[in-house]
């Protein structure tokens, strides 16, 4: 019975917080496939704006699978995550976290703070430019974010919780409109 009442309270606790989409685990990509044609096929009622929406959760769902500290053996190390996406009445609110190291928070904080200074043309001149680094065994520039941020139309929000000397948890949130 208590298994069923906490059930609901999150289930309140969720709704009363315009949760539409929650989602705590491996981005492997049979659980990405899954996830991204349910949310394409059940949030927008116009294909286009659907299809904006579902780049925009590839690119950041990329970024835990690959970039994610903890990571799942067997499912291709795939990263461990989350994904919240909430609703309201003119936009959605597309929010992921994941585990990074120092090394990570430091070219993290530097690189989301560069994208928010930067207009929507000098976005797209930027992702260029990372894109020509960008090699194999090399980070890629964080185009996923990048290119969220082109999609979205507004800067991401971002913030770092540090969990001890090494570890921080990062929090992404990109605003799609409807």
């Amino acid at each position: 019975m208590a298994l069923v009442e906490n059930g609901r309270d999150i289930f309140e606790t969720m709704f009363e917080h315009n949760v539409v989409v929650c989602y705590i685990g491996p981005f492997d990509g049979q659980i990405l496939s899954l996830l991204a044609s349910n949310i394409e096929d059940s949030l927008w009622d116009d294909p286009k704006r659907g299809k904006k929406f579902f780049k925009i959760f590839i690119e950041l769902s990329q970024n835990i699978y690959l970039y994610s500290k903890e990571k799942v053996d067997g499912l291709d190390s795939a990263g461990v995550g989350l994904i919240i996406i909430k609703e309201y009445d003119d936009y959605f609110q597309f929010i992921t976290g994941n585990m990074v190291d120092h090394d990570d928070y430091v070219k993290l904080s530097e690189k989301c703070a560069l994208i928010v200074s930067k207009s929507k043309d000098e976005l797209r001149e930027f992702k260029r430019q990372q894109r020509s680094l960008s090699r194999p065994d090399s980070d890629s520039g964080n185009i996923g974010i990048i290119q969220s941020t082109i999609l979205s139309g507004y800067p991401p929000a971002y913030t770092f919780h540090k969990i001890d000397d090494d570890n921080y948890f990062y929090i992404l949130s990109i605003r799609i409109d409807k």
